[in-house]
């Protein structure tokens, strides 16, 4: 194969020949009618190929110069294209050495010619506008940036009346207006494009102004709500709160009981029932603690919610202990002194409870004593009342209670007096029978009056109407008899 290649580059050299390699044949198959104007596809192996041959970029100047000069447009168009992206990709290389004369010439020729088509001569002054911006600042490819200035119509009606040249030898009938139509097309394409623009910016500053007023209501509805709130009032809540220590703690010792009485050789706190329901209940009650502990200011009650939270987190630490995978004697040493520690310390409930005990055992006390006097002359309501001393007792400055006393006569003689019948005045029909009964009262009454009538041979009991009143007594009842 060597030895056919080297002979035929020595055919060619004997007969002059260019070199013709893969690079003529990418750039034939490239300005084909199968691609499109602006397709870049096949490019890149193109630049390849002219990377790795010595004569690449004269051979790939050489092809592209052919297609300017006797192309088709279509040819034209697409042997620009190919040329822009070679300067663009080829390198230092290509860029120092594809500019020879031959092909500046065909470049000039193309743009001043007026049988060029409009799109290829376009796309001529694109190409050398961009190598313009690009190299201007170098000057190793000033003579390439040199050559927009060079192709370019010399002034603006120059190249308006260059364009109506183009546009009739197209075959177009110019128009007058055609330029200043153009003109208008490209401003109000730009003004839409301006608009949209506006249009896209007011579209996100008014997203972002509603966005802004929803932020300051949802802040203004919670700044209202939280100057809404009700006052925290100790003594409502109060019940509340000893119901929520009550419960922390038994949330508490149910978590401790539960963690105990697990098994960590066959089981595991994850994954036991009883040690997460626990958990989960440690954790809400505590949830009301904590705020309890922010709201309320009375000492006694505070030390007992701030040693309720203790013992929940004394709980909570527990399981997080002992719930590692390598549980050490170190560990178990640390839970047992942190729950001592957590219950060592008396909590405000417990002293009231034990308050509360101690004085229902001193009423029970009491009522057995009570119960143990049965003679005690004091009556029942009054047994809780102390007056300083025993009730019925005498004071040293106060007088003896007044009590009754006996009579003074002792005998039985003297304590017997008369019926109510004695004293009477009327005239019974038994007389005998009446003196007989009240004989022996009257002898005994007899005793203690004294006798005040004159006629002593007058008795009363026979005549009750004589002795008591004188005949002549002015006061006397004139009907009596």
């Amino acid at each position: 194969m060597s030895a056919m290649s080297l002979a035929k580059q020595a055919y060619s050299a004997f007969n002059r020949e260019k070199p013709h390699s893969s690079i003529t044949e990418w750039i034939e198959i490239l300005t084909s009618k199968s691609y499109d104007d602006e397709a870049y596809d096949g490019i890149p192996e193109l630049v390849d190929s002219i990377s790795i041959q010595a004569t690449g970029p004269a051979e790939a100047s050489r092809a592209i110069r052919k297609k300017l000069k006797h192309g088709d447009s279509h040819q034209q168009y697409r042997a620009l294209v190919i040329l822009r992206a070679l300067v663009e990709n080829g390198g230092q290389k290509f860029q120092s050495s594809f500019a020879d004369s031959q092909l500046t010439d065909a470049i000039k020729s193309l743009a001043q010619e007026s049988a060029t088509d409009p799109k290829v001569k376009k796309k001529l002054l694109a190409v050398l506008a961009s190598w313009h911006s690009q190299f201007k600042d170098d000057p190793s490819m000033s003579f390439v940036a040199n050559l927009y200035k060079q192709c370019k119509p010399a002034d603006t009606a120059t190249r308006m009346r260059l364009e109506a040249n183009v546009l009739n030898t197209g075959g177009l009938d110019y128009d007058g207006e055609y330029i200043e139509r153009k003109r208008r097309e490209e401003r109000e394409k730009r003004e839409k494009k301006e608009e949209e623009k506006r249009k896209l910016k007011e579209a996100k500053e008014a997203e972002k102004a509603k966005l802004r007023q929803e932020e300051e209501a949802r802040r203004r509805k919670a700044t209202q709500s939280k100057s809404k709130r009700k006052p925290f009032n100790f003594e409502q809540e109060k019940p509340q709160i000893l119901t929520s220590i009550a419960s922390a703690s038994q949330a508490s010792s149910n978590l401790v009981n539960a963690i105990t009485l697990v098994n960590t050789e066959h089981d595991s706190l994850q994954s036991n029932a009883r040690v997460q329901e626990c958990l989960e209940q440690a954790k809400v009650v505590r949830k009301g603690i904590v705020r309890y502990i922010q709201l309320v200011e009375n000492e006694e009650m505070i030390g007992t919610l701030i040693e309720t939270n203790e013992r929940i987190i004394a709980a909570l630490e527990m399981y997080d202990t002992l719930s590692k995978p390598h549980v050490t004697e170190r560990d178990v040493e640390e839970v047992q002194r942190g729950l001592a520690a957590a219950n060592m310390q008396d909590s405000e409930l417990g002293k009231l409870q034990q308050k509360q005990r101690a004085a229902v055992q001193r009423s029970i006390s009491r009522s057995s004593l009570v119960q143990e006097e049965p003679s005690s002359s004091v009556h029942p309501d009054l047994q809780d009342l102390t007056f300083g001393a025993p009730l019925g007792a005498e004071q040293s400055k106060l007088p003896p209670p007044i009590r009754p006393t006996t009579s003074r006569y002792s005998s039985d003689d003297d304590t017997r007096h008369g019926s109510l019948s004695d004293y009477s005045d009327y005239a019974s029909s038994d007389e005998e029978t009446h003196n007989r009964a009240s004989g022996s009262g009257l002898q005994s009454a007899r005793r203690r009056y004294v006798t005040v009538s004159d006629d002593d041979d007058v008795d009363a009991r026979k005549y009750p109407k004589r002795g008591l009143l004188q005949e002549d007594d002015p006061f006397a009842d004139p009907f009596a008899d």
